[in-house]
């Protein structure tokens, strides 16, 4: 069963377009890292019978052209040249199929080996008189194939045709079917009836061959070792293309931090923002624990909107969230299949179409495939989980490592400027340079313990982090090397440790630039965080002082840092003079 434990720190990273019709809202388009596109051909609608069903059709292909041409062969006394070719070309086509599906080299696409079969004994009964009944027992095969691998519609089309090639004498010396003064009344009608029959007949074959299909590819395209969000990401786009529905959920406890991941046929797989998460969870928890579907219908449409697919009747308390969840995915008709195991609900998957005819073998084909689900969605959370646990054993022994080595060094500073400090007087001008020395030793081991705490405790988020360190570090550049550094920001931007620290690092990069290449004698620094983003900007005076503009300047070091980071960097000069630099990284 799903842990409870799952990480809430496993399911950050993926994210979906803003501008994805109904959905309310959502977070920023997925890293590459995080939801990876699904290559074309990877996933595909359930379409075609499977390699294992080909090979069978084609060794049944074999079967029925030789038994039929020894059946004609037999109850004929002399066979025309025609009919004799036209055998002949279609026992040696068939083999050549068996040896090509044989190797999974099929050589026909699609449903043009289906037709051949079909014209081919639409033209053996058109030759002969006799073994009629055999004949139309041959085109029941690729009928009854075609239904079960590309649908009903199909099987239905090619036995119309059939029937219509066989009710159609081309000669008049010759019946096609068996006379009615033979076989009685009504069987020449009860005969043509026959074949389109066996296509629906096929149907609940058709259902199970797309419930097996759906559970293979399940099982063959997901790694749950990816862990929890990549793979919901991926379930999510696979099962859209194999339901070929326009709208695809996949809404998972958010108590335990898990996400609620959408799939959609404009804007592909993406994240839902936590508000939208919270919609979707208190609509569907009003659906209860039962399969249902719903179809949006007019006023004076009679029939039901609501069904149970346990055949139980649904209340009308159902029709007016379902209506809501419908408007938030913008679609007309909508399946919801409950992740449950031994009477716990785990989450639910919701199919949504825009048409108001939706596929109820989809319905099915969920429900039956959601043992299999709930194991793959089961084992990428306890991967997250095991993650984390390593992660903080890791954390704790780095933190342990740095108190007994890093700090140390630190520590000895300290103690050493502090003894300096008391032995000079007061008076003495020397000793307010070194209580300042002492205060920023000070400082710095501060700011190694709370890293080294951080470590250890696992915190997360670094809460506001990144202001302090900032402040900090001006203070400390403008005490070294006399170089006025003015600070602008927030008295608090929360942001996540490791930003707060790639940031750090690019500051402290750039203002040792500052100091190392230019001739500036004031620094600006400017942090703000706004739409999803944070900006660093330095703009230092060294135009000004020079009376000149400054060189051009291209970091390859600060461009490749922003660019791991997602980011980009702008270098203008301000006034034409002055040297600005402008970061924006996504959080």
């Amino acid at each position: 069963m799903m842990r409870e434990s799952l990480d809430p720190a496993g399911t950050a990273g993926i994210a979906g377009p803003s501008g994805a019709r109904g959905m309310g809202g959502t977070d920023t388009p997925p890293s590459a890292a995080a939801a990876p596109a699904i290559a074309p051909g990877a996933s595909r609608p359930v379409a075609g019978p499977s390699a294992e069903m080909r090979r069978f059709s084609a060794g049944l292909r074999v079967v029925t052209a030789l038994m039929c041409s020894m059946l004609l062969i037999s109850s004929k006394p002399a066979i025309d040249l025609d009919a004799g070719f036209t055998m002949l070309v279609y026992i040696a086509w068939a083999g050549v199929l068996m040896w090509s599906d044989a190797r999974e080299r099929p050589l026909v696409p699609g449903l043009a080996a289906y037709w051949l079969d079909v014209a081919w004994a639409c033209a053996m009964m058109w030759h002969f008189s006799v073994g009629n009944m055999m004949l139309m027992l041959a085109l029941v095969h690729p009928v009854v194939l075609a239904s079960i691998g590309y649908g009903v519609g199909h099987g239905l089309l090619l036995a119309a045709v059939a029937t219509l090639a066989i009710a159609i004498d081309p000669d008049v010396g010759r019946a096609p079917l068996p006379t009615a003064e033979r076989l009685g009344g009504a069987a020449q009608y009860l005969l043509l009836v026959l074949i389109p029959a066996a296509a629906l007949l096929a149907r609940p074959m058709r259902a199970l061959h797309r419930r097996i299909a759906l559970i293979d590819e399940i099982e063959a395209g997901l790694d749950p070792r990816r862990g929890l969000e990549p793979l919901c990401a991926e379930l999510v786009e696979r099962l859209r293309h194999g339901t070929q529905a326009d709208v695809l959920a996949l809404v998972l406890p958010s108590r335990i931090g898990a996400p609620a991941a959408i799939a959609s046929r404009e804007d592909g797989g993406f994240r839902a923002r936590p508000e939208v998460h919270q919609a979707l969870e208190r609509l569907l928890a009003q659906t209860g624990t039962q399969a249902l579907s719903f179809t949006s219908r007019r006023w004076w449409d009679p029939r039901a909107r609501v069904r149970v697919h346990a055949g139980a009747r649904a209340p009308r308390t159902l029709v007016a969230p379902l209506e809501e969840l419908a408007r938030l995915l913008d679609v007309a008709g909508l399946h919801i299949a409950p992740l449950t195991r031994y009477d716990r609900q785990h989450g639910h998957i919701v199919i949504g179409y825009q048409g108001l005819r939706a596929h109820r073998q989809d319905l099915r084909a969920l429900i039956d495939a959601m043992p299999e689900l709930l194991r793959v969605i089961e084992q990428a959370a306890l991967v997250d989980q095991l993650q984390d646990e390593s992660a903080s054993h890791e954390r704790v022994r780095i933190g342990r490592d740095l108190h007994d080595s890093a700090i140390q060094p630190y520590l000895g500073l300290k103690y050493a400027v502090e003894c300096v400090a008391m032995r000079i007087p007061a008076e003495n001008p020397a000793r307010a340079e070194v209580d300042a020395l002492a205060e920023l030793v000070n400082a710095e081991v501060a700011s190694l313990r709370e890293l080294i705490s951080g470590l250890r405790t696992g915190a997360r988020g670094g809460d506001n982090a990144l202001v302090p360190a900032v402040r900090r570090q001006a203070r400390r550049f403008a005490l070294l090397f006399g170089i006025e550094v003015e600070v602008e920001c927030p008295e608090s931007l929360p942001s996540s440790r490791a930003l707060a620290g790639a940031l750090f690092h690019l500051l402290n990069e750039t203002l040792n630039n500052v100091r190392k290449h230019t001739q500036a004698r004031h620094v600006r620094i400017a942090l703000h965080g706004e739409d999803g983003a944070v900006t660093l900007r330095v703009v230092d005076d060294s135009g000004s002082v020079t009376g000149r503009a400054a060189p051009a300047f291209h970091p390859h070091s600060l461009h490749e840092r922003v660019a791991e980071l997602g980011g980009s960097l702008t270098i203008s000069r301000r006034d034409g003079l002055d040297t600005e630099l402008l970061f924006r990284i996504p959080t």
